[in-house]
């Protein structure tokens, strides 16, 4: 669908949007444009290229660790959850590559996990994407050049589930399967029913809601009246975005699975508890009263056992 034919709603919302992930005050996003006149891929190579050379890899190493993602990104043979799993332990565990063969091998970090505001974050619109056919995801957000969340969005009167199909259409090998080798995120919203979140080839039906924690420890930005914003913002927040890529996405049985808003918080609520257990521990001026411990409350099916994996 091209810019003219998209309803002025959908433009506005779009709009919205963007303005709020570049806004300096609230995300900080670069903005990378529109870039429905190129032929986009996964990866872009030249802000890789920056942000490794900003952390001193030597100009070799880096040539070799993008010819390397670069090559695992497009490697389809297995499948695309095979692709997105080796992508994956790239991002989470660095690429290791050698300048010549008589050097030993270097770790290279393709994400700054310990200083999260280090990291390059952009947000890119109406991305054309060229493989078996022409698409064009609404936004497609990159992290160190890397795309790793996509958002369609729909105007109030037309349902999320619509953003949510064609995130699957999209997903099919006859249309840009392979855009999707690195996605971490697929997400729908529009402004009346806020925003939904899956992963990789994550069912309709599984499409997940981010909602408020309810704790004074977890308070959400104020001042956000519109309830996609304020969901994105939940969610994008650069320390916390990079944590749930990092530490709350699992490869489970040819299934990749991210986290629900209540498996997070429970499981950072559960470490804090951890930490102060462990001080309280090393207190010798401590009440020898027993520290508290908690309980973590799980309905049938809300993924006990993943929480465990999290934690």
């Amino acid at each position: 669908v091209g810019r003219m034919s998209i309803g002025d709603a959908e433009i506005k919302t779009q709009e919205r949007v963007v303005n709020f992930f570049k806004d300096p005050e609230i995300l900080g996003y670069q903005y990378l444009g529109n870039l429905s006149d190129y032929q986009n891929k996964n990866i872009k190579e030249d802000r890789l290229r920056q942000y490794l050379r900003l952390k001193g890899y030597a100009d070799k190493l880096v040539d070799a660790t993008i010819m390397q993602l670069q090559q695992e990104a497009g490697n389809l043979s297995r499948g695309v959850y095979d692709a997105n799993k080796t992508v994956y332990s790239r991002l989470k565990y660095g690429v290791k590559v050698s300048e010549s063969p008589e050097k030993p091998p270097v770790t290279v970090e393709l994400i700054d996990e310990t200083n999260p505001l280090n990291n390059g974050v952009a947000i890119a619109e109406e991305v054309t994407v060229v493989e078996h056919q022409e698409k064009r995801p609404d936004l497609v957000i990159y992290l160190n050049g890397i795309a790793v969340a996509v958002i369609e969005l729909k105007r109030s009167s037309i349902s999320v589930s619509e953003g949510i199909r064609q995130n699957l259409t999209n997903q099919k090998d006859c249309f840009i399967q392979g855009f999707f080798t690195t996605m971490q995120f697929c997400m729908a919203g529009n402004e009346s029913e806020g925003l939904r979140y899956g992963t990789l080839l994550t069912g309709e039906k599984f499409y997940m809601e981010w909602k408020d924690d309810g704790f004074k420890e977890h308070e959400e930005r104020v001042g956000i009246d519109n309830k996609l914003l304020q969901q994105i913002y939940a969610m994008f927040d650069k320390e916390r975005f990079i944590d749930l890529i990092m530490n709350f996405v699992v490869f489970d049985k040819g299934i990749m699975k991210v986290c629900r808003y209540n498996q997070y918080f429970g499981i950072k609520r559960t470490q804090q508890r951890l930490n102060n257990l462990r001080t309280e521990l090393h207190n010798p001026n401590r009440d020898q009263e027993k520290p508290r411990g908690g309980v973590l409350w799980h309905t049938q099916g809300s993924g006990k056992t993943l929480t465990m994996v999290w934690l």
